[in-house]
């Protein structure tokens, strides 16, 4: 009996010995490979992350606007006619050389209404005027009415408003006209008044160019050039 009760106990060790090793080396293992690691990724799946993240990005980032969206089909065909032709242009008018003023007669309470342009041209008169630009003047008061004149700063029209005084005009291509003239009421003789300013100033309002031929003391008949063009007057 005490031989087998020592089997027993030499049984009994080894299968605690084995189980032992065993629990040993299941703790060595887990020890080991059995504990939790980091993923370790392949290459290929790192470019599909990196191919995704460059897509997600592109899709947040705004895209420049364009600024031919803001405008309309319709102005866009509009200005794209008008940079390409100037048939739809407004044409530009000739700008006026026209001066206009009023007098106003404080004695008399009465105005005076005024409009004037120079000469293109100047003439030389000689000494003592020397050179000299003409200016032509449509003014219209409550007593003597319409009146056109002609006249220079310095130098001695021929009108004396008796005998063959005279003044030629020619409007644009027309014919020449002839409209007789006198002086200025004060004896000066730089001053011509036309007669006739009704008829005159008619086809003054529709001429462009207009030349007045005047003679002039001494110094024979004398020509002066205008842009009458935009004249306004009622």
């Amino acid at each position: 009996m005490k031989q087998e009760s020592d089997a027993n106990r030499m049984l009994r060790q080894q299968r605690e010995w084995n189980a032992n090793k065993q629990r040993q080396d299941a703790e060595l293992t887990a020890a080991i490979g059995g504990a939790p690691q980091k993923r370790k990724l392949r290459w290929w799946q790192i470019v599909l992350a990196v191919f995704f993240g460059l897509v997600v990005l592109g899709a947040l980032v705004p895209k420049p606007s364009d600024d031919r969206s803001s405008i309309s089909p319709g102005a866009e065909g509009a200005a794209s006619t008008a940079s390409q032709s100037g048939d739809g242009a407004a044409p530009t008018s000739i700008p006026s050389k026209w001066t206009y003023g009023d007098y106003k007669d404080e004695m008399r309470g009465t105005q005076t209404r005024m409009a004037a342009v120079r000469s293109e041209n100047s003439v030389d008169l000689e000494f003592p005027y020397g050179e000299q630009t003409g200016k032509l003047t449509v003014q219209r008061d409550p007593k003597s009415g319409l009146d056109v004149v002609f006249s220079v700063e310095k130098g001695q029209i021929l009108c004396h408003g008796f005998g063959d005084s005279y003044v030629s005009a020619k409007f644009d291509d027309g014919p020449i006209q002839k409209f007789r003239c006198s002086g200025a009421s004060d004896g000066s003789a730089n001053y011509a008044f036309l007669r006739g300013a009704d008829s005159f100033l008619k086809k003054l309002k529709g001429a462009k160019r207009t030349v007045i031929e005047a003679e002039f003391f001494q110094q024979g008949q004398q020509q002066f050039v205008f842009e009458t063009t935009g004249l306004e007057w009622k």
